[in-house]
């Protein structure tokens, strides 16, 4: 096993447990959150975010991409960098804070303004959080996973006690912000870096590398967050809350394979750029991995949605599992799309990320408007849908193309959307003959699901795809095994 592959599959190995174990514990953080404060509460804080969001995306030069697929900066380019991107979170951070009643006035919600003033500076906090990019691009992430879960839990534990103390929606502006605050403390004790004596040459290359970056993420940010922003503006502060928890639920296990993509691959398919043969070759290994795990989960949270909401989260939620009916299927896809764009980015083509984010602003503007107007928050949601399904063609079109091999997609995921359909038929089937509920159906419909697929898996296997599941880092898993065999 070569170095490259052993630190790739460690990284994986440390991303993903972490990663889900903190995904999971963020959700049931969320459902004690949840029972405890009104839907109100959840829409402040979300249109808070969506202002903080906003803001933070223009702090996104792309140093950090700039970084990690740069193979010869200076360690003075990267002091520099430090400093740059310290002043500009400050300078954006001060902004928020003077635009604050711009943007209460916008929503019409005067209470934002104290909100908005507290959480800007999470932006500025977030400039000290630096020295994770070096520990990436080194494809080191023990101490950044450990630190990220041991920051969660601490932030989620004082969210809580804030809640039961009364403070209401200043609770989930704690966990936020102190998230983090310890995040940026602690990552200095394990990144081994500390900035130096500036130089400034060389950085204007990696500006044009990272300018095109900022212009996708500004894109990005709207073709994300137009349909919140327009729930709150105006449908209402409560349906938002509805609409963040079932966004959440659906768009986590998105952004956390983005999270985990940007972080292990895109270092590593950059190193494999040179090499399209063994570059094609692991781009369609990883995205048969992903489809095999996230495609089953996100169709099946899509049909499991309106019980899985009520039980974990209570009845008050219930609008959240229609929402969550839609919206699990536009995470499926963005999941997918973040790893097809990292394949792009790894071949140095930013420029075409932005003209995709875009094309995708540039469809949603219309169709999110039209949709709300005409059929309110459910009108919103489809159009979203179909939004995502545009962007995600666009993406594996030009992923295709950065790899040389045209039917990729279909090849890697056929067989994972063929057997999770099988599962979806198999779960609603369950649930007409069982008319059970709450838990028991809940637990009735996972286990169905779940034995459905994993026979499928495994009695449609190919020979060409148990050689390809002996390289992969979880190859030793009970499943697996039986998948080699």
């Amino acid at each position: 096993m070569t170095s490259l592959k052993r630190r790739v599959f460690q990284g994986l190995a440390w991303r993903t447990s972490v990663d889900v174990g903190e995904m999971f514990l963020q959700i049931v953080f969320t459902a004690i959150l949840a029972r405890i404060l009104t839907k109100a509460d959840f829409g402040l804080v979300a249109m808070a975010l969506l202002v903080n969001r906003f803001l933070t995306q223009m702090t996104q030069i792309g140093f950090g991409i700039a970084i990690i697929q740069s193979q010869n900066i200076r360690k003075e380019q990267v002091s520099a960098i430090f400093y740059i991107n310290a002043a500009v979170n400050f300078m954006v951070s001060s902004a928020g804070y003077a635009v604050a009643p711009l943007a209460a006035g916008f929503f019409n919600q005067p209470k934002l303004i104290p909100l908005i003033r507290v959480l800007v500076w999470v932006i500025f906090i977030n400039s000290f959080g630096f020295p994770h990019i070096l520990l990436r691009k080194k494809l080191k992430f023990g101490g950044i996973s450990l630190l990220e879960i041991s920051t969660m839990l601490t932030a989620n534990i004082v969210a809580v006690i804030i809640a039961i103390k009364g403070f209401g929606f200043w609770a989930l502006a704690a966990r936020a912000f102190l998230s983090q605050l310890l995040f940026a403390i602690g990552i200095w004790f394990i990144g081994d870096w500390f900035p130096g004596r500036p130089d400034f040459r060389g950085v204007k290359r990696l500006f044009s590398f990272g300018l095109n970056m900022l212009g996708s993420k500004i894109f990005n940010y709207f073709s994300q967050n137009l349909a919140a922003i327009i729930t709150g503006k105006f449908i209402g502060v409560e349906t938002l809350g509805a609409f963040n928890i079932a966004y959440n639920l659906a768009l986590v296990p998105a952004q956390k394979v983005q999270s985990i993509l940007t972080a292990v691959l895109t270092p590593a398919f950059s190193a494999l750029q040179a090499n399209l043969i063994n570059f094609r070759r692991k781009v369609f290994e990883t995205l048969y991995s992903l489809g095999s795990i996230l495609i089953p989960s996100m169709l099946g949270l899509s049909v499991i949605a309106p019980n899985f909401v009520v039980t974990l989260y209570g009845p008050k939620w219930k609008d959240a599992g229609l929402f969550l009916v839609f919206l699990a299927p536009i995470g499926l896809m963005k999941g997918i799309e973040h790893l097809l764009a990292s394949v792009i980015i790894s071949r140095g083509w930013p420029s075409v990320i932005l003209m995709i984010t875009f094309l995708e602003t540039l469809a949603s503007v219309p169709l999110l408007f039209l949709g709300s107007y005409f059929f309110d928050i459910i009108g919103l949601i489809v159009a979203y849908f179909f939004i995502a399904i545009f962007s995600l063609a666009l993406t594996i079109s030009y992923s295709q193309k950065a790899v040389g091999d045209t039917n990729m997609f279909i090849r890697a995921t056929k067989k994972s959307f063929f057997n999770s359909s099988l599962m979806v038929i198999s779960v609603i089937m369950f649930s007409k003959v069982f008319p059970l509920k709450g838990v028991l159906e809940l637990l009735g419909q996972f286990l169905v699901g779940a034995t459905i697929y994993l026979i499928c898996r495994i009695r449609f296997i190919t020979d060409k795809e148990r050689n390809m599941i002996k390289d992969l880092p979880f190859s030793n898993l009970p499943f697996l095994k039986n998948l080699k065999s």
